[in-house]
């Protein structure tokens, strides 16, 4: 038998040892921003390996010895490069349905521009008793779509079919004549306009009429995520979730489709939960299915509502208004002590909580509510989710107890919302929204959100940049918001990042390129540190990788 020669001999277990020791992927020649403490927070190049960042440097040469024969080595030229990002709130299902079955019209749009899209939409609507639902909406419609005549124009415009619009807040909704028949909530006084909980019963007729199936729930939550990945979200907080979107998510799991990872905030009670829902049995189904990739430690419970519907609670009263007088103050649904009992409930499940408050007064009594809790030496994760309106008090407090404030840039920029909100309130509340160089400098964690399908599309690059210039990122409405609260780019992708992770508790695995992480990474068309500030939120992904694999590329 002829044995190898020695340097043939001496290549084969070269190429072995590169083989089992080599990496998958090498990134090299990038500027990138890891989202990590301290020196390590840039680098030029990384490892990757078996979906996990093995190597993080910033000399390219240190990422020789995990080149072997079967390396995929990029030289990106420089390219800028940041972790895949975190969206902290978003509601991604409704919002891949939006995408796939609903009409859709900016919440700028005229009350004429939003009959017409109706119109136009019904016109290609083949079964004469189907649904139309969609939006949004804005919230300076109110007035104008509640006045005598427009629900005649809106049931015109419908053709018969039963029409279900929400706002640009999601808490309210314009209904026709016919879904308000259907639901049987009409009366000769009717308007259509259903504020908070009153749209509750039209929305359950409607899913009752056109039940989503878990292979639509499943297509929905495909087609969101592959806006998230363009925009380089490669983990979320879903602020809302039943049961049925959780099984969901399983099953695209299970399946090897879930290219991201879910933090889902269930939800047990309240307007969003399913009718029928026994909370004992999804409890016990959502710790069954809890996995890396599905997180089911999370609840969701809402406080308030929001300032243009004046359902939002603040300590100082709204503008006066020829419904509500001249001393309201808006709605806290729940007093401290209901609130501390459910907590007290779920901290005995082990599960976190985000709760929804707009205004100052909600804010308040959340904080006391934790207060109590941490003093009986609960260790759950709380977030205050959205909290445009805190007192410096209620901002101290936060740090004291570890609460976090969870932002959603897109609700106080410059835009519709911020219109709407300053025609309810003093000019002096109004004008003071988010605070977070405030939040930030106390010491808490702040961690941002897009709210999609709330806001337009989930682009954290929108959000980045209203964080750093308080301006509307995309140039359509002017203005700057209480300059004095912007954060630095750095900070603003940190809340967007790292941030959200923690936020989460998903921090040992995604937010940051270290190492030991899922090898999450989104290469941007410019250098956000050095491009000009009010360009941040025009930023282009040009790829996102999830978990070492490509999961959109620009070029494709």
């Amino acid at each position: 038998m002829e044995l190898p020669r020695d340097d043939d001999l001496m290549t084969r277990i070269h190429d072995a040892v590169n083989t089992t020791l080599g990496a998958d992927l090498v990134i090299r020649n990038a500027s990138i921003f890891t989202s990590a403490e301290g020196p390590s927070s840039t680098a030029s190049g990384f490892a990757v390996k078996d979906g996990t960042f093995i190597a993080i440097t910033g000399k390219d040469t240190e990422l020789e010895p995990f080149i072997g024969s079967n390396t995929v080595v990029e030289d990106l030229a420089g390219a800028a490069v940041v972790p895949g990002l975190f969206d902290t709130h978003v509601h991604h299902i409704s919002g891949g349905k939006k995408l796939l079955k609903q009409v859709q019209f900016p919440s700028s749009a005229s009350l004429d521009e939003v009959l017409q899209a109706v119109k136009s939409w019904t016109t290609n609507m083949t079964n004469a008793t189907a649904w139309v639902t969609g939006g949004s909406w804005g919230s300076t419609l109110l007035p104008e779509i509640s006045k005598t005549g427009a629900l005649a124009r809106l049931d015109e415009a419908s053709s018969g079919h039963p029409v279900l619009l929400d706002d640009d807040s999601y808490h309210n909704a314009w209904a026709n004549t016919a879904a308000l028949k259907a639901a049987g909530v009409y009366t000769s006084t009717s308007t259509g306009v259903l504020i908070e909980g009153a749209a509750t019963a039209v929305r359950q007729v409607q899913a009752a009429a056109e039940p989503d199936s878990l292979d639509d729930l499943k297509q929905y939550s495909l087609a969101a995520w592959d806006l998230l990945h363009s925009y380089g979200v490669t983990s979320i907080q879903d602020a809302a979730v039943s049961e049925e979107q959780l099984d969901a998510l399983v099953a695209l799991d299970e399946e090897d489709k879930l290219h991201g990872w879910v933090s889902n905030c269930l939800v047990f009670t309240g307007q969003l939960a399913s009718p029928g829902l026994n909370a004992t049995e999804f409890d016990q189904h959502a710790r069954e299915v809890n996995r890396d990739r599905v997180r089911t430690d999370f609840t969701k419970l809402f406080l308030d509502g929001v300032p243009p519907a004046q359902t939002a609670g603040f300590l100082e009263a709204y503008l006066p208004s020829t419904e509500h007088g001249c001393n309201y103050h808006g709605l806290v649904y729940n007093t401290t002590e209901e609130l501390v009992d459910t907590l007290r409930l779920y901290r005995t499940q082990s599960r976190n909580t985000k709760i929804h408050c707009a205004g100052d007064w909600s804010v308040q009594v959340a904080m006391d509510a934790f207060e109590i809790l941490r003093a009986e030496g609960s260790t759950q994760k709380y977030q205050i989710a959205h909290g445009q309106f805190v007192t410096p008090e209620d901002r101290r407090r936060m740090k004291l107890l570890n609460v976090v404030a969870e932002v959603s840039p897109f609700i106080w920029y410059p835009g519709i919302i911020p219109q709407s909100i300053a025609s309810v309130l003093p000019e002096e509340i109004a004008s003071h929204m988010q605070p977070n160089r405030d939040l930030l400098d106390l010491g808490v964690l702040v961690a941002g959100g897009s709210d999609w399908s709330v806001s337009a599309v989930p682009n954290p690059w929108e959000g980045i940049g209203g964080l750093v210039t308080r301006q509307d990122p995309t140039g359509q409405f002017p203005g700057t918001l209480w300059e004095e609260q912007a954060v630095t780019v750095e900070e603003a992708i940190r809340i967007f990042s790292i941030n959200g992770a923690k936020a989460a508790g998903l921090d040992d695995v995604v937010g940051s390129i270290e190492v030991g992480k899922a090898a999450n990474f989104v290469v941007v068309d410019r250098d956000p540190f050095t491009a000009n500030t009010t360009e941040i939120g025009r930023t282009k992904v040009l790829s996102t990788t999830v978990a070492g694999k490509e999961v959109f590329s620009q070029s494709a």
